[in-house]
């Protein structure tokens, strides 16, 4: 059994965060994993208010997802924050299909991941994972799960301990730091993106089940205007 992960398809064990940084109103969207970019709607909008933050400064706000018969709905539909502060999107029904959030602005995407987002995940299987970005920058890195010692109740309790304590890994640029690390059954990692050009943290199992097989070609929808297919 592994514990494949996917910043752009976020299930039961994964959230989403996106830090706000100027003032404003920003529309968004939440639909199926892969469908990112092609809502034609906005519903629901994270209003922004006050000024710059100050340093170091910031608040989380954690929006809860709702699968609403072959849709996605957010337990609030306006949420009011302020300049600086994350908002956080999860969705705790583990029969949910995997969605993905995506704003009117191009910098507000769990597709991709730019600067002042984030993204974590929490490992319910033991073994080694690799992960990289799905769109190329080169970003990837290495999470090593072990298991607990449940054989006492002082292993059990560093379990528990171990568990409430999330391990932080910053992307910057296309490099992580640090690129492994190690963490224990159920413990999260939350990878957070200071600069990029819109990156993913995809489980490479995932990204080379996506590779065309060789020797099978595969339909193109054809293209209008000068490139157009006859």
């Amino acid at each position: 059994m592994s514990d494949h992960f996917d910043s752009r398809a976020l299930r039961q064990t994964d959230c989403y965060g996106q830090r706000f940084m100027k003032p404003g109103a920003y529309a968004y969207a939440i639909g199926h994993a892969g469908t990112a970019g092609l809502a034609q709607d906005h519903p629901y909008v994270v209003v922004v208010e006050g000024d710059s933050p100050k340093r170091g400064e910031m608040a989380q706000t954690l929006v809860t997802v709702h699968a609403a018969g072959k849709a996605f709905a957010p337990d609030v539909e306006k949420v009011t924050v302020n300049a600086g502060d994350m908002v956080m999107w999860h969705c705790p029904d583990p029969h949910a299909r995997p969605f993905a959030v995506s704003g009117e602005k191009d910098f507000f995407s769990s597709d991709r991941l730019v600067n002042e987002s984030g993204y974590s995940h929490a490992f319910t299987c033991t073994g080694t994972y690799e992960w990289a970005d799905a769109h190329g920058s080169g970003a990837k890195g290495v999470v090593r799960v072990s298991a607990p010692d449940s054989t006492s109740d002082k292993g059990i309790r560093a379990w528990q301990s171990q568990q409430r304590q999330g391990v932080l890994v910053m992307v910057t640029d296309g490099k992580a730091e640090p690129a492994e690390v190690d963490v224990v059954l159920g413990q999260t990692v939350f990878f957070a993106i200071v600069a990029g050009s819109g990156i993913s943290i995809t489980d490479t199992a995932v990204i080379e089940a996506e590779q065309p097989v060789p020797g099978i070609a595969f339909y193109r929808k054809p293209t209008r205007g000068k490139n157009a297919v006859a």
